[in-house]
C-alpha cells in the first residue's frame, strides 16, 4: 500500500537525509515543505515533489491528507538563536503550531517530531537557556499536550550534534564538524571557543534519519533519543584534525547536557554505527594538507 509521507524542511541536512531512506521504498511518495531559510536545493533527490513555504501555511501549500508526517523544519541552532529570537518564534512557535494543528484536522496517522537535545542540560533549565532551547521544548509540550487533548498519534525524537554529508560549514548557521573541514582545507587555524572543554554527543547524520524513521514507525509518545553514546570535547575535536588551533573568544552554545531517555535504544533497537573520530580521520586520510 503506497504512503503519502510529508517531511518539513526536506531540503535541510537531516531531512534530506530522511528523504533519501523513504525513498528507497517505491510505495513512498514523498512532499516536502521547506521555506530555504537553511535548506538547499542541492540537496534534492528526484521524484520529490518539493515545496517552497513557511509552515505555518501548511493548510494552504498541502491540500494532500498524508498518512505521516516528520516535522524538522524549524530555527535549528542555538548560539545565534539569541540574537533573532522574533525569526525563532516565528518559525518554531508559529510555525509548529500550524504543523500540529494541521495533523490534527487532517487526521495523520502519525506526527514525528524532532525535538533539541539541549532540553536534557545537566543543570536541570536547558530549555530556558536559549530562544532555540525554549521554542522547541515548549513545542514539546504542547504535542504531548494535543496527544492528551486530541488523542494526536505522535512520537518524538531527540537529535545530538548532528555530522556528516550535506552539512553546512560556512555562513552564521554552520555547524562544528563542517566549519572546522572548510577551515582545515583552507589550512586555516581551527578555532575553538574558550574553553574548549564542552562537550558534545557527535551523532552521524545517516544514523539520525534511520533513527527517526524507525520511532516514527514503531514509536509511540515522548522520549526517543537519538545520541551517538560516546562524548567528546571541542579540543578533542579540533586535535583530531591536527594543525593549529586558534582559541576565541564567542558564545560556547548551550552548557553540556546528558542524553535523556533511552528508549530508541532499549524499545527500538536503535544504535550508532560512525564515530565523529572515525570520520575525521577518514576526512584528513582522503584530504591530506597541502
Amino acid at each position: 500500500m503506497s504512503k503519502l509521507i510529508l517531511v518539513t524542511g526536506g531540503a535541510g541536512h537531516v531531512a534530506s537525509h530522511i528523504i533519501e531512506e523513504l525513498i528507497k521504498d517505491a510505495d513512498n511518495k514523498i512532499i516536502s515543505l521547506d521555506n530555504y531559510f537553511n535548506g538547499s536545493e542541492a540537496n534534492h533527490f528526484p521524484g520529490v515533489d518539493y515545496r517552497r513555504g513557511h509552515t505555518k501555511d501548511i493548510d494552504k501549500l498541502i491540500p494532500e491528507n498524508p498518512d505521516l508526517v516528520f516535522h524538522l523544519g524549524e530555527y535549528a541552532r542555538v548560539s545565534p538563536s539569541v540574537h533573532e529570537p522574533a525569526l525563532v518564534y516565528d518559525l518554531n512557535i508559529l510555525g509548529t503550531f500550524a504543523v500540529v494543528e494541521f495533523c490534527r484536522q487532517r487526521k495523520v496517522k502519525k506526527l514525528l517530531y524532532t525535538a533539541s537535545s539541549t532540553k536534557f542540560a545537566i543543570e536541570g533549565d536547558g530549555r530556558q537557556q536559549t530562544p532555540y532551547s525554549f521554542t522547541k521544548a515548549t513545542n514539546v509540550d504542547l504535542i504531548n499536550n494535543y496527544g492528551r487533548w486530541y488523542n494526536l498519534p505522535y512520537a518524538i525524537c531527540y537529535f545530538y550534534n548532528a555530522f556528516g554529508p550535506r552539512e553546512k560549514g560556512t555562513g552564521p548557521y554552520s555547524t562544528l564538524i563542517a566549519r572546522f573541514q572548510e577551515l582545515y582545507l583552507q589550512n586555516k587555524p581551527l578555532t575553538v571557543t574558550k574553553p574548549g572543554t564542552q562537550k558534545r554527543n557527535f551523532t552521524y547524520v545517516k544514523d539520525l534519519a534511520k533513527g527517526a524513521i524507525l520511532v516514527a514507525q514503531k514509536g509511540h509518545g515522548d522520549g526517543y533519543t537519538l545520541a551517538n553514546p560516546h562524548t567528546y570535547s571541542i579540543i578533542e575535536i579540533a586535535q583530531a584534525f591536527g594543525g593549529p588551533i586558534e582559541y576565541i573568544n564567542n558564545d560556547p552554545g548551550r552548557r553540556e547536557s546528558n542524553t535523556g531517555p533511552d528508549k530508541a535504544r532499549q524499545e527500538l533497537g536503535w544504535n550508532t554505527t560512525l564515530d565523529v573520530l572515525d570520520y575525521i580521520r577518514d576526512f584528513v586520510n582522503t584530504h591530506p594538507r597541502k
